[in-house]
């Protein structure tokens, strides 16, 4: 299992960043981490883990988990949160809010000698931390038993107060397996703090919430007056005096006008006999604010101005030393995404460094807004902006994306002329009509000419014309019965190459004369008189 020897700065434990360390107590140490999600976001939170001395003992992990467990029910304002709990290579970790704040034990050290808090400003914390320290002691199980949850280690160190004035009740449980185990101490010897357990704690018997209230009244007796009920030459002497059946002495003893009211609810919260102290801390907390009217009229902004103002230097060497880390995260960050060696080269600093010309400053342009910034082991303010590769490409797409468009409207622009302006040549020919002619002027096929033999050609195209409208399909006349005589020729159409002029010349029909001299009779398949012989269609 990894010790908290290999934890350092800058290591991750899951999603979380380790920043610096911040405190460390008998069984755990507590570390300021960084959890960072997307689009920028990020978090502070506060990661426990065991110490090193305890991390192989199983009775003491299964305390870490159960702790976790526990405290991850309570939900409350006065009582630290629990947000998660991992393990990473063998590490337990727990994962905490962050309390930007100091413990009431930071408090004590800074007051003047020989005073206290002033009474409202004490009494307004104990009370929520009273609060805290109830709604933990009402948590429930999944079937809505108590779990019957006893801190056991109330005290200054684990009562924080926000810079915003909000107490917070922090580690729940560590104390408890700590006091229950004797695996890094000597027989007869307790871990923790002596002076604010409870005589039956101190002692082994069974103990209940009681136990908590007593070191309440413990620390509300040393906060109003600075010193503390039982304390003795040394830790033994203190057990003795808080086991023995000798009460404390009045806070009155060491204060002039000690509230009489206060000192009843603090006599009452520290008595040897339980049944004598307070049923539950929320009784303690309605008791302070009657015993001290001033209370109502404190809340947390004037904790937070009295915290602001007595741990001005504590507090903003913290926040200091957490910029700092989160700085050097930052930086971290970016020297792990920093871009290759050849990219690097087109920095303009780093070519005047080594004698090189410099090239002009990259100005990106609007449709490329992204850059890479790097910091290259200089102060935080200094960076160099290097152009992306992905412009580059971007570039070539886009005047490819035009060539094809030009030539596209182009084929669009010629197609568009070829249909407006198109030669003479293709437009559709027209056929004139022409005057009807007579069908008993037409020679028949079959009937001899005057001279007894055949017309030429020329005389049939000056003599035969006959409109186009007037002949019937080709498909409606009958095939004739005999063969065409030699010597004569079918009449053709050229209908795809008319004369160019400006009038089209029009489609003659040439006839040929019959060779036979008699008048023609009615035969089947014979065109009589007046009718048009076959010609091919001209496929108009």
């Amino acid at each position: 299992m990894q010790t908290l020897n290999e934890l350092h700065v800058g290591r991750f434990l899951g999603r979380y960043e380790l920043l610096m360390p911040v405190a460390q107590g008998g069984m755990a140490s507590v570390w300021a981490a960084r959890l960072k999600g997307t689009r920028g976001f990020q978090r502070v939170v506060a990661i426990k883990t065991i110490l090193p001395s305890l991390s192989d003992d199983a009775r003491f992990e299964q305390m870490f988990l159960d702790e976790a467990a526990l405290a991850a029910r309570i939900r409350h304002p006065n009582v630290v949160q629990v947000l998660d709990l991992g393990e990473e290579s063998g590490l337990l970790y727990q994962v905490m809010e962050w309390i930007d704040g100091e413990p009431l034990s930071a408090f004590l050290r800074e007051l003047p000698e020989g005073s206290g808090l002033p009474f409202p400003i004490a009494a307004r914390i104990l009370i929520g931390a009273s609060e805290g320290l109830h709604a933990a002691h009402e948590t429930c199980d999944d079937a809505g038993y108590s779990v019957e949850l006893v801190h056991r280690d109330i005290s200054p160190q684990n009562i924080l107060v926000t810079r915003d004035g909000v107490p917070k009740v922090v580690d729940f449980g560590v104390a408890k397996a700590s006091t229950l185990s004797s695996a890094a101490t000597g027989t007869g010897t307790l871990k923790g703090k002596p002076a604010y357990m409870a005589p039956e704690q101190i002692q082994g018997a069974e103990i209940d919430r009681r136990a908590d209230i007593f070191s309440l009244g413990v620390m509300l007796y040393v906060l109003t007056t600075s010193r503390h009920p039982f304390r003795g030459k040394n830790d033994m002497a203190t057990l003795h005096s808080i086991v023995s059946t000798e009460e404390a002495p009045a806070p009155s003893t060491f204060v002039d006008g000690y509230p009489e009211a206060l000192e009843q609810v603090v006599m009452m919260a520290i008595a040897k006999d339980r049944e004598r102290r307070f049923k539950t801390a929320s009784a303690l907390a309605r008791a302070l604010e009657a015993a001290v009217p001033d209370v109502h009229k404190v809340g947390d902004a004037e904790v937070a101005a009295f915290t602001r103002t007595l741990l001005a230097e504590r507090l903003e060497a913290r926040a200091a030393a957490l910029r700092s880390s989160l700085s050097d995260a930052d930086l971290r960050a970016a020297d792990s995404t920093s871009p290759p060696s050849h990219e690097r080269m087109k920095n303009p600093s780093t070519l005047q460094g080594l004698g090189g010309p410099v090239p002009p400053p990259y100005e990106p342009s609007s449709s490329s807004s992204e850059s890479v910034t790097r910091h290259e082991g200089r102060s935080p303010g200094t960076t160099s902006t290097v152009p992306p590769a992905k412009s580059r490409s971007t570039l070539a797409v886009t005047l490819v994306a035009l060539g094809v468009a030009g030539l596209v409207f182009l084929a669009v622009a010629v197609a568009a002329i070829l249909f407006w302006v198109r030669p003479e040549y293709l437009a559709k020919p027209t056929i004139p009509s022409t005057p009807s002619v007579d069908p008993s002027s037409v020679a028949s096929p079959l009937s001899p000419s005057p001279s007894g033999t055949g017309s030429s050609p020329a005389e049939a195209d000056s003599n035969s014309n006959i409109s186009v409208d007037s002949l019937p399909a080709a498909t409606d006349l009958a095939p004739p019965s005999h063969p065409r005589p030699k010597g004569t020729s079918e009449p053709k159409v050229d209908a795809t190459h008319p004369t160019p002029t400006d009038t089209p010349q029009p489609t003659t029909v040439t006839t040929t004369p019959s060779v036979t001299p008699s008048t023609p009779t009615a035969t089947p398949g014979t065109p009589t008189p007046g009718t048009v012989p076959k010609i091919r269609d001209p496929g108009f």
